[in-house]
């Protein structure tokens, strides 16, 4: 499938104007249980004109760990990106990227298709290891499928609607749907107040070594700060609200957002994010305080 993409990605690109480049990535997270996730990868695109058309492959060393336990694995990816159509690239434009690997016995990867602009428009696809203890033993997969929409009301106020399924390779499924609502409170100086919402329900709860009761909700409040000075992009968003299951009345919730891209420099660039969140976790007594933190650092190197 990355390789039929990948031709595609081509059509309509001259070759006079295709470099080649690194992705060195590293991605890092932790949870209130212990567990932590490790993967650095590095990738080489032999045919990359921008960030919309690319064609290369990445190998992982993926690192899966906890206490009194740890796994290791090597993955390799072919993957591709391209826009739709031979019109101009536009706000319109479907955009596309896929990537399909393996760690040595299943699948692994992800796709999107999606629109740019105020009315982004997103459908997506994701294959990956269910990234707890339980689930690495088993070699359990989760596959997610969803659909994403941005809708603005005026030029200060948008919202956001996305809905998804997720199945875990056992009798479970999961169905989400979130909602956001953003208000640009000083659009000179980046500043916006967000309505985060989010629920999910689970058809067979507690089935597996992961947080599945029959139903969360969560609602934060968060402001966020975007700017863009001399080409370095910042970003930062911060928020306190409520969630609960269906076992537990309502608890605090907090999010923390930081990221940061560079300014392009003949199709080179690196960006950073991290953040970090509390929601609950599935325990012998099915309820505890959960935090989660990651960071991410990943960069493209043209030449």
């Amino acid at each position: 499938m990355v390789l039929v993409l990948a031709s595609a990605a081509t059509i309509g690109v001259r070759a006079e104007d295709a470099t080649g480049a690194l992705q060195p990535r590293l991605q890092l997270s932790s949870d209130a249980e212990g567990n932590d996730v490790r993967k650095l990868s590095l990738g080489w695109d032999w045919k990359r004109v921008d960030r919309e058309h690319w064609l290369g492959a990445e190998v992982q060393h993926a690192r899966f760990s906890g206490d009194g336990w740890a796994h290791d694995e090597q993955r390799v990816y072919l993957g591709a990106a391209g826009v739709a159509g031979q019109g101009p690239v536009d706000d319109d434009a479907w955009r596309w990227q896929a990537r399909l690997g393996s760690n040595g016995h299943t699948v692994l990867g992800s796709a999107s298709i999606h629109t740019e602009g105020p009315r982004r428009r997103e459908v997506f696809f994701e294959r990956e290891l269910l990234e707890t203890r339980a689930g690495i033993e088993r070699r359990q997969m989760y596959n997610f499928l969803g659909a994403a929409i941005d809708h603005p009301f005026s030029d200060r106020f948008s919202g956001t609607v996305l809905a998804g399924v997720q199945t875990f390779g056992d009798s479970n499924r999961r169905d989400h749907l979130r909602a956001n609502l953003v208000y640009a409170v000083a659009p000179e100086q980046g500043i916006s107040i967000q309505l985060r919402n989010r629920y999910y329900r689970n058809s067979e709860p507690y089935t597996g070594g992961y947080f599945s009761p029959p139903w969360y909700a969560e609602t934060v409040a968060a402001v966020g700060v975007r700017r863009v000075v001399g080409g370095h992009a910042w970003r930062v968003i911060a928020g306190s609200g409520r969630q609960r299951t269906a076992d537990e009345g309502w608890k605090r919730a907090r999010v923390f957002e930081l990221g940061y891209e560079s300014p392009r420099w003949r199709q080179s660039w690196l960006r950073v994010s991290a953040g970090y969140s509390d929601t609950p976790v599935a325990t012998s007594t099915r309820s505890a305080t959960y935090s989660y933190r990651y960071l991410m650092l990943e960069s493209v190197v043209a030449f």
